[in-house]
């Protein structure tokens, strides 16, 4: 019996496994990337968040990969190559992109908002237009996230609330009996006074003595 042909088979199977193991190997090598937007890839952000997706405190970014192929860059500047966890101190809005591949193929991104910055109370004062009719006026801003609203209270009570600018309430009440109250005990929480929020959930509170 002419075995040849069997021998034949033979090594051709054996050449088609060998081409096929070499051709995983070369996938493997190429693929220098680890499929960014998933994990291991995907960065995690450590910070406090407080409202509407802020973080009010320094963000620390760190990526759970080993790879020797992670860059990163931010708001668009020059891609770094990541090396540690790196920490984003300061307040405002920032464009994460990162990418796994070292041809820059694939690029991941996030927005992380940061704002640690409590918002400013300018001014804040009252003002007489009637006889039992009193007009509280906040002059307030935050650079970073912006107001949120603006809360009103009078003799310890709360009175009122503004969502938006003029930060403007009326109230009606016997004001002298006010500032008598606080000559008598020098409450100051007695006395018309605001408390401010920014989007982020920073809080401001200012009593001051109105004019």
């Amino acid at each position: 019996m002419d075995k040849k042909p069997l021998i034949g088979v033979s090594i051709c199977a054996v050449v088609l496994l060998i081409l096929g193991s070499l051709s995983n190997v070369v996938g493997i090598e190429s693929s220098q990337g680890c499929g960014c937007g998933d994990p291991p890839c995907w960065p995690e952000l450590s910070g406090t968040m407080g409202e509407n997706n802020w973080y009010v405190s320094k963000v620390v970014v760190k990526f759970n990969d080993s790879l020797d192929y992670i860059y990163y860059r931010i708001n668009g500047n020059d891609w770094i190559h990541y090396t540690m966890p790196f920490a984003m101190e300061d307040d405002g809005i920032f464009l994460l992109e990162w990418t796994c591949d070292s041809n820059m193929s694939n690029i991941s991104s996030v927005e992380i908002k940061i704002d640690q910055t409590k918002p400013i109370i300018n001014n804040f004062y009252t003002t007489r237009i009637g006889i039992f009719k009193w007009k509280f006026i906040a002059d307030v801003s935050d650079n970073t996230s912006g107001i949120n609203r603006v809360e009103f209270y009078s003799d310890s009570k709360f009175i009122g609330i503004c969502t938006a600018p003029p930060y403007t309430i009326f109230w009606k009440g016997l004001y002298f009996l006010i500032r008598l109250k606080f000559f008598l005990t020098a409450n100051w929480d007695i006395l018309p006074k605001c408390t401010v929020y920014d989007n982020a959930g920073n809080v401001y509170y200012l009593p001051i003595p109105s004019k």
